[in-house]
């Protein structure tokens, strides 16, 4: 399992930075996408892309460990 969280955190490092704080801010600080919107100066339409961007790149890494992927974003 420690491998699987050290390859998570490899792959969010690995994001463009407004993703990656955007994914940060969300799945571990808490924030709504409004609060995050509104910090960033950005629309909510434009968080919900990143994340989107966010999750596609965690998903094609973890593909082969669905079980992970249903834990984490189920």
């Amino acid at each position: 399992m420690l491998n699987k969280i050290i390859k998570m955190k490899q792959v969010i490092d690995s994001l463009p930075p407004k993703c990656r704080e955007i994914i940060i801010m969300n799945k571990l600080q808490g924030v709504k996408y409004k609060d995050i919107a509104e910090h960033r100066g950005i629309s909510v339409k434009t968080v919900e892309s990143q994340m989107r961007i966010a999750f596609n790149k965690i998903r094609e890494a973890f593909k082969e460990d669905y079980a992970l992927m249903f834990l984490m974003f189920g």
